[in-house]
């Protein structure tokens, strides 16, 4: 008898809500999988109906769909021999499940449900599903079919020895070490995991390291890019492991479909090193930015890949025939352009179809607008120049602004025009606005209300400042010479929205870090105080660490109560970001990575860093 199994994983082409496409889909490969012999194929979570319907996947249309669909995927692949696993939502007597359903000839032979759900899922999960704790049992769905449903399920592949499978969603290591005490060989992972830059080690690291703590195999599905929508983006990034050793993978945005497929020898015990996760720097200054220069390397070009292979879904998911950017020579947009030409180049665009608008008006220095006009003249992009002068004056007179009093309201009415000519534009052309701002300035409010706060898709909102600058300068390191040199001259620029008139000499008036701090401090709380939760006073005490000898403790002090101030006041405008794709384990997306209450106040927290302050500086820690 052959101790080898034949197992596949793919992630199919689906289209998210649309039943029979995905249901031919699933058939297409149940049927392609048996004609190659493959014995256990797996697709990812709620491949059937879409794993990123939200709140739909409760909905009665799509759970009666999919019921109805499935009958039919029975019907279709009776003639089969491969045992596929198919995620779909299944309604039982008591509640609605994510399952993934074990069919073979034909025949559901087991259903699995999910067990447990992330505590920060964006997708909302909790809110649609139940969860069930029973082991096995039989169970009624489908009009009366009798399967047996639970997470302790194993099925024995009769012709191959000792070839025991068992399923289990999501990370549950609880939910494992049972399938393995059940005697399991062979463990099925499906999910539909949104991809960061850093997901593709931290999966093989999960692979490698259930399958070398208990000899065993680990075959992972992850939903395809079809799945990406709002703020999340999926790669197909599909992983075969066994004892410690990854036997195949497929790299994200490697394939469309993932497909992997391998003959593995269950009965092997030959073990691969002991997989080893690196430590995290409580104290590295720049916590967002990878510290080895290839390893940074490969971050900037994954990060731009996924920046343009979700712009690239939004723009087909909405028929949109261009992309509209307002270019300012500044280090976002030009970080968003080169996305756009990656997209664009990715599409099979031509480049014209990115339309750059420079709009200068009264903060406007030569430097920056000559760099906007050459960067886009070299890049092959459609340029445009609106001069706002005119406009903006007369919509100062409208509302009786003197345009000698250079306020807020000065600054704004700039950047209002701004957003209205590229929003009218893309509505004349067809297209779709590109937002350029970053996460830095999302989490300081530093944006102007309906003016660069707003766009159709924001394709750097993830990006902390100081990443930005690591991003263009990858940029600069693989482009030509002469757009290297722009890049270059860009990232010697002071940051500045330029909304008020240049010095006597063309040089930037306002300089942003003046104004609100260093980007590198504010980015170092960002990382602490919303992805490791830590108290103002902690923050403090591991700034003083991590910038000893570049600020001082008073200058630290200073900005970290200018950062608790402006990240809680400022929360009504992240409340109504539009999308963008997410790419850094910290983000601040509303729709599920980070939600409070626009109105809440600060002074808990400005209390809590006096409070654990002895005298002015020293914090205990």
């Amino acid at each position: 008898m052959s101790s080898f199994v034949k197992v596949k994983c793919v992630s199919p082409e689906i289209i998210i809500g649309n039943l029979s496409h995905n249901r031919e889909c699933i058939v297409g490969e149940i049927r392609k999988a048996d004609s190659e012999g493959v014995d256990v194929l797996l697709l990812p979570e709620l491949c059937l109906c879409g794993y990123t319907l939200r709140d739909m996947l409760g909905s009665r249309t799509i759970v009666e769909g999919c019921e109805r669909e499935i009958n039919k995927i029975l019907e279709e692949t009776r003639d089969t021999s491969v045992l596929a696993y198919v995620g779909a939502p299944i309604r039982t007597g008591s509640g609605l499940y994510n399952c993934m359903l074990a069919i073979s000839g034909g025949q559901i032979i087991s259903v699995i449900p999910k067990s447990s759900y992330a505590k920060k899922s964006p997708f909302g999960e909790a809110r649609v599903f139940d969860v069930t704790s029973r082991e096995k049992y039989d169970l009624f769905i489908l009009g009366g079919k009798k399967v047996s449903f639970g997470t302790k399920q194993i099925i024995k592949i009769k012709k191959i020895k000792n070839a025991k499978v068992g399923c289990v969603m999501g990370e549950s290591r609880e939910n494992i070490e049972d399938l393995i005490k059940l005697g399991a060989t062979v463990i099925l992972n499906p999910s539909a995991e949104n991809m960061l830059y850093n997901s593709k080690d931290s999966r093989e690291f999960t692979a490698k390291s259930i399958s070398y703590n208990h000899n065993c195999t680990v075959v992972m599905c992850n939903a395809g890019e079809c799945e990406s929508t709002t703020d999340a983006i999926f790669s197909a990034n599909n992983i075969i492991a066994q004892n410690g050793k990854i036997l195949k993978s497929v790299a994200p945005f490697e394939s469309k479909t993932g497909d992997l497929v391998a003959e593995i020898d269950v009965n092997s015990a030959e073990k691969g090193e002991i997989p080893v996760r690196a430590e995290v720097d409580k104290y590295a200054p720049y916590p967002f930015i990878e510290k080895d220069i290839e390893k940074r390397k490969e971050q900037c070009k994954t990060i731009l890949t996924m920046q343009a292979r979700a712009l690239a879904r939004r723009l087909t998911a909405s028929y949109s025939k261009s992309m509209v950017i307002g270019i300012s020579g500044g280090l976002d947009s030009t970080l968003a352009i080169m996305a756009m030409v990656e997209c664009a180049d990715y599409l099979g665009w031509d480049r014209k179809s990115i339309i750059a608008i420079t709009m200068p008006c009264f903060g406007t220095t030569e430097r920056t607008k000559g760099n906007a006009i050459s960067l886009c003249e070299l890049l092959g992009v459609d340029l445009r120049e609106i001069n706002i002068f005119e406009a903006t004056r007369v919509h100062l007179k409208d509302i009786g602004q003197d345009e000698n009093e250079r306020n807020t309201t000065y600054e704004n009415a700039q950047a209002r025009e701004r957003t209205q000519i590229l929003m009218d534009v893309a509505n004349k052309v067809g297209g779709l606005v590109v937002g350029t701002g970053d996460l830095s300035e999302s989490a300081l409010g530093w944006c102007t209300y309906n003016g660069d706060h707003m766009s159709m898709y924001a394709i750097n909102c993830d990006i902390p400042k100081t990443l930005v600058r690591h991003m263009v300068n990858y940029c600069a390191s693989v482009s030509s010479p002469e757009i290297s040199a722009i890049l270059l001259d860009i990232l010697d620029t002071p940051v500045s929205p330029e909304l008020l008139p240049a010095k006597a000499n063309g040089e930037i008036e306002q300089k942003t870090e003046d104004l609100v701090g260093p980007y590198d401090l504010h980015d170092f709380f960002i990382y602490n105080f919303v992805g490791r939760g830590l108290m103002p006073s902690e923050l403090f005490a591991r700034a003083k660490i991590a910038f000893k000898g570049a600020y001082t403790e008073e200058i630290i002090d200073k900005w970290l109560r200018v950062f608790i101030k402006k990240f809680v006041t400022q929360q009504f405008k992240r409340s109504c970001t539009p999308d963008g794709v997410k790419v850094c384990p910290v983000s601040l997306s509303p729709r599920g990575d980070f939600n409070m209450p626009s109105d809440m106040s600060y002074q808990a927290l400005l209390d809590e860093l006096d409070s654990k302050t002895t005298g002015r500086f020293a914090v205990n820690f």
